[in-house]
């Protein structure tokens, strides 16, 4: 789901299939170099109503979380059925949820004939009913730990008691099934945050009904990131036997909804006869006029090729997409399709990765600093530059090109960024805008001429803390399919991140102030497709003040402490979470320093308390002196608020 520059409205997307991401060939490179898809490491995608759900069986989605595991890496499943799909058209935040899942699997045959009839078919129904027994069971092969939240009083405890049953070494971290209004109690979401926090589990399956179970896996997941996390709607009711299943033949026919409303007809005759079977007549209609086209041969679906090497193929080719589970570890030999889609946006085209790190005017962080906003640290290793670098080598080793060059532009009046410095990135360079006027528009308009017209660049604003892997945003950029793609914020505001195509820079003027928003976008969207990736919640966490810059290393250094006990993971604490003193800056024993950074060259006396400021370097903090949300200059005051 995506928005189109200057529509009003959702754009439902064309009902096709996702492409896979590979790499192109290189200017002189006569063959080209194949890469693998990112999105969920290689898991094909089909898109259903503007909502993407992926082609994989349920032996495959069990391996690939296993999988996962085994690489230390955690996420979410989400199992949409037929209500699913119909809410997020109506329910912007639920559909960001269900996007920003990592795995998103067809629980509903509805879907399945959907899929058939618009000619890009997932392989199965995988219902979430069936996937905590088959999951389950891989869980207790590899010795991994369950915790189970949810459901009706009882049925936790007793599916607990089946999946025991059938696998005696499974073990089960914990048990919890809260009162009806738990979410609104601080002290029981506490209790809950604590005990998932402590039980450190690997999966975590939430039955509390949709979409209060997604809205609460986001909100607490950060307490156990590592863990996987399941909403599973009533599974817990079915796996006791407290709610009893349709018969086989029912659920392979798709009529299991007729069982279930017999069972509770008040409560589900609106939502399956009302709003249902409308809403399922109107999905087929549609996925049958997409299909069409393809009868006499269009997109489709191929197996495989084996990992083993790459074809020769011209650019533009059908894309391999590997296996998704690991056959040499025990999983399935199954292998999963290859995607054709001439229209899709190759991220094997990217040539750059480029930084803005510049402003017009100085703030009064970069005043008192002294330094590149970029030069900021994050810790006693890594500045902010570093931080990029860092999430540019994942993207790059991801899609197979290695080293990406990164470009960081400063306008005049910024200072060259140093950390980067020391030959460990030779692709990085710092280029300087001297003209006094440009615009983000005029600028990008002069870099899209070292490039080819189908090359892409990725462009982000660098004075920002990413919250969400780079390669992960440029991959929804590119699933869009659109020349521009930018990503946005529900609340409105940008983050800062396009996805551009060369060629349609070329429409930007060479002379004159050119801003990219008001007046090189709108030109750009009357020849290109521009498309805009929504998400819920901010991709990163701005550095522009004081106050942002020690909000951003609050969230860093408190995601390295894992559990921590709490209500509201997402609340701010008064409990402190960083102590950051660079190499070359003096700290003396007694002194306190909480929330605060002591750049290099500054000294804290003993005796001297710091809290939510930074120590600028040259300043001396007496030992009597308090700040609070300060910068203490070279004055040695202290006493310079944050702006």
């Amino acid at each position: 789901m995506y928005l189109r520059y200057g529509d009003v409205g959702w754009d439902a997307g064309d009902g096709g299939v996702e492409p896979t991401v590979a790499a192109a060939p290189a200017h002189n490179d006569p063959k080209p170099r194949y890469g693998r898809s990112l999105r969920n490491e290689r898991l094909p995608m089909v898109r259903l109503n503007g909502v993407a759900v992926h082609a994989i069986t349920e032996d495959q989605c069990v391996q690939y979380i296993l999988k996962e595991l085994r690489e230390g890496r955690g996420g979410t499943v989400v199992t949409p059925n037929l209500d699913h799909l119909r809410r997020c058209q109506t329910d912007l935040n639920f559909g960001a949820l269900v996007a920003e899942a990592d795995v998103v699997v067809a629980d509903g045959m509805p879907l399945v004939w959907a899929s058939k009839l618009q000619g890009t078919p997932l392989p199965q129904r995988v219902a979430g009913s069936d996937l905590i027994s088959s999951l389950s069971a891989g869980a207790a092969r590899e010795n991994r730990s369950l915790f189970l939240w949810g459901g009706d009083p009882g049925t936790a405890a007793g599916a607990a008691a089946v999946l025991r049953e059938r696998h005696p070494n499974l073990r089960i971290g914990g048990i919890i099934c809260p009162a009806y209004g738990f979410e609104k109690d601080d002290r029981q979401m506490a209790g809950i945050v604590n005990a998932i926090a402590e039980a450190k589990p690997d999966l975590v399956y939430v039955c509390l009904g949709s979409p209060k179970q997604e809205k609460l896996i986001q909100r607490i997941r950060p307490m156990a990131a590592g863990a996987w996390w399941l909403g599973l709607g009533n599974s817990f009711s079915f796996l006791c036997g407290d709610v009893r299943r349709a018969p086989r033949w029912m659920q392979k026919i798709g009529l299991e909804w007729v069982h279930r409303l017999l069972q509770e007809p008040k409560r589900l005759f609106k939502r399956y006869i009302v709003q249902g079977i409308p809403f399922a007549a109107k999905l087929l209609g549609q996925s049958a006029l997409a299909g069409a086209p393809m009868i006499g041969g269009g997109a489709v679906m191929e197996p495989a090729e084996p990992e083993s090497g790459p074809r020769d193929a011209a650019p533009g080719a059908a894309v391999e997409a590997s296996k998704s589970v690991d056959a040499s570890r025990g999983a399935s030999s199954e292998r999963t399709p290859r995607i054709s889609s001439g229209a899709a946006v190759d991220l094997g085209r990217l040539r750059a990765v480029i930084l803005l790190g510049g402003s017009v005017r100085p703030t009064p962080l970069t005043s008192h600093i002294g330094r590149a906003v970029l030069d900021l640290p994050l810790d006693d290793r890594r500045t902010l530059l570093h931080g990029w670098l860092g999430q540019v080598r994942e993207l790059g080793s991801k899609i197979g090109l290695g080293e990406l060059p990164v470009r960081v532009l400063v306008n005049r009046g910024t200072s060259d960024p140093a950390s980067g410095n020391g030959g460990s990135w030779p692709e990085l360079r710092v280029e300087r805008d001297f003209a006094e006027y440009r615009g983000t528009g005029g600028v990008l308009g002069d870099v899209a001429w070292d490039y080819r017209d189908d090359d892409l660049i990725l462009v982000a604003n660098a004075s920002q803390l990413l919250l969400d892997p780079l390669h992960r945003l440029a991959v929804a950029m590119a699933e869009t399919r659109g020349q521009v793609c930018l990503v946005g914020h529900q609340d409105g505001t940008p983050s800062g991140l396009m996805l551009l195509t060369c060629g349609a820079l070329r429409m930007i003027p060479g002379t004159g102030f050119v801003d990219m928003k008001e007046q090189a976008m709108p030109a750009i969207a009357s020849n290109y497709e521009v498309t805009v990736v929504q998400r819920r919640r901010p991709t990163g966490l701005p550095i522009r003040t004081l106050a942002e810059y020690i909000t951003a290393l609050r969230h860093e250094h408190r995601g390295r402490l894992g559990s921590r006990a709490g209500g509201d993971p997402l609340d701010e604490s008064w409990q402190p979470a960083f102590s950051l003193v660079e190499a070359g800056a003096t700290v003396e024993g007694g002194a306190r320093v909480h929330d605060s950074v002591v750049l290099s060259g500054a000294t804290v006396e003993s005796g001297a308390v710091l809290v939510r400021s930074v120590a600028c370097s040259g300043c001396r903090v007496r030992h009597d002196a308090t700040a609070v949300d300060q910068y203490c200059t070279m004055a040695g005051e202290g006493n310079r608020k944050g702006a």
